[in-house]
């Protein structure tokens, strides 16, 4: 028992002494920066004072790429059976210089009327809710007010000929793209206006607004994202 227990303290002490020298896997070192924030994309700087910002970014999301990202059932509102929809409205969101706030605190509420007039130009009873959670509350208006307020930005916006109802896939550049934009709504200009992709397909135009809704030049942090040298558009379904 006497050389059981001391062998036993022997192999102990050996595995000490070796097992550090056999490499045995490190934990991640607590000093290790993290992943840092896209520099093209505005940081979140979480809920701000309702109606203080510096100006408006209009989205558009191309809904065919949206649409091609995962599976959705036939009845979806924007991509399920017979949904055609080309450019649609993403939102319409406020903006700081650098970075831009989110569900800020309203007494406004989102009315069933305001939800079934926006569906006009937002496909999408999710994307209207949860557009106005997180971005319009942080307009200063009520959600009628903003909702209407994304209407005339939408209204107003021409869509190039191209890209309205293609029925087969588009093949463009940044430059094009932009310039087509620019053509159909002379008061855009090249700044004004950014293009978001993924790969080499189309997912969004950006256009920078000030809080009167005229066109303005985009800031650091609104930027091109489409980097290959073709911008493909997907047809519609």
């Amino acid at each position: 028992m006497i050389f059981r227990r001391s062998f036993s303290r022997s192999a102990i002490a050996f595995a000490l002494l070796v097992l550090p020298l056999l490499g045995c896997p490190k934990s991640p070192s607590p000093s290790t920066p993290p992943q840092q924030q896209d520099p093209d994309e505005a940081p979140s700087l979480g809920p701000g004072q309702s109606g203080s910002f510096d100006y408006y970014v209009l989205s558009l999301s191309w809904s065919p790429q949206f649409c091609s990202s995962r599976k959705f059932p036939p009845s979806d509102q924007q991509c399920g059976d017979g949904r055609r929809f080309g450019f649609v409205v993403h939102g319409l969101w406020p903006q700081y210089e650098k970075g831009y706030p989110e569900s800020c605190a309203t007494t406004f509420q989102l009315a069933p009327p305001t939800v079934e007039k926006a569906l006009q130009m937002m496909p999408s009873q999710k994307l209207i809710e949860h557009e106005w959670q997180k971005h319009g509350t942080c307009s200063g208006l009520s959600a009628e007010q903003y909702f209407g307020q994304v209407e005339t930005v939408y209204a107003g916006l021409v869509i190039p000929e191209p890209y309205r109802q293609p029925s087969a896939p588009v093949v463009t550049s940044l430059p094009e793209l932009k310039q087509r934009f620019i053509e159909a709504n002379p008061r855009l200009v090249d700044s004004s206006i950014t293009a978001q992709c993924s790969g080499a397909y189309l997912r969004e135009v950006r256009i920078c607004l000030r809080k009167d809704l005229s066109p303005m030049p985009c800031t650091q942090f609104v930027r091109d994202s489409c980097k290959a040298p073709e911008v493909q558009l997907r047809p519609l379904r």
